[in-house]
C-alpha cells in the first residue's frame, strides 16, 4: 500500500488517482473486512482528502464496486497465457488453478464479491447490472479459453462458472476446503484431465 512521507500532494491523472484508490482500498480490505474499511482510511493510504475519494466514489458501495471491477481486469489476465491461446484441457485446468489459488489468498474480497453479488440479485440494488454485466463477461472469458479445443466452450463456461461460485461459498464457509484440490478433482472427472 503506499504510504506518504511527502505532506505535499502529489499531481496524478483522474485514472491514475482512481486507479490508487482501488489499489489502496483493495489493500486495506484484507486487513480491515468491508464491516472496518473507512473513507477516512482508504484516504489516508492514499494520501489524499476525504473529499478526493467521495469525488471519485460517492458511496461505499460504488468504492466496492469499483474494486471489484478492478479485481476482474487484472485477474485473468494475470493467469491466463498472453502469447497463446490455451490449447488443451490440462492448461485450461491450469489457468482456472492459478486463478482459484490467487483469490484463496484474499478472503475478504471473496466474501466482498458473494454478499454482494447476493444483494444484487434486486433489481433496484446499485450492483444490480454490474453482476449481471459481469457474469456475461465471465462466461464470455471463459468460453474463449475453451473455444480452440472444447466442442461446447459455452456449456463448459457455464459449468466451470457455477462450480467455482459454489466452491468459493463453501470455501468461505469452511477455509480447510483445498480449493485447487477440489477444483482438479472436478476437471478430472468433467473434463478427463490427468495429474
Amino acid at each position: 500500500m503506499p504510504s506518504v512521507t511527502n505532506p505535499r500532494r502529489r499531481r496524478l491523472t483522474p485514472e491514475a488517482r482512481k486507479a490508487e484508490i482501488l489499489d489502496v482500498t483493495l489493500a486495506l480490505l484484507t486487513v480491515k473486512g468491508y464491516w472496518g474499511l473507512t473513507f477516512a482510511d482508504v484516504a489516508k493510504g492514499a494520501g489524499i482528502t476525504f473529499q478526493a475519494v467521495l469525488h471519485y466514489f460517492p458511496t461505499k458501495d460504488d468504492l466496492m464496486l469499483g474494486v471489484l471491477s478492478r479485481r476482474d481486469e487484472v485477474d485473468i489476465r494475470s493467469v491466463a497465457p498472453q502469447d497463446h491461446p490455451v490449447n488443451d484441457a490440462a492448461e485450461f485446468t491450469d489457468v482456472i488453478a492459478r486463478l482459484i489459488a490467487r483469490n484463496a489468498e484474499r478472503p475478504e474480497l471473496i466474501r466482498l464479491y458473494a454478499v454482494l453479488s447476493a444483494e444484487s440479485l434486486h433489481a433496484d440494488h446499485p450492483a444490480h447490472e454490474y453482476f449481471r454485466e459481469r457474469q456475461v463477461r465471465s462466461l464470455r472469458e471463459l468460453s474463449d479459453l475453451a473455444r480452440s479445443w472444447y466442442d461446447d466452450p459455452d456449456e463448459l463456461a457455464l459449468q466451470v462458472n457455477c462450480e467455482l461460485d459454489g466452491l468459493q461459498i463453501f470455501w468461505l464457509r469452511d477455509r480447510d476446503v483445498d480449493m485447487v484440490a477440489r477444483w482438479r478433482a472436478w476437471a478430472r472427472n468433467y473434463l478427463d484431465v490427468k495429474d
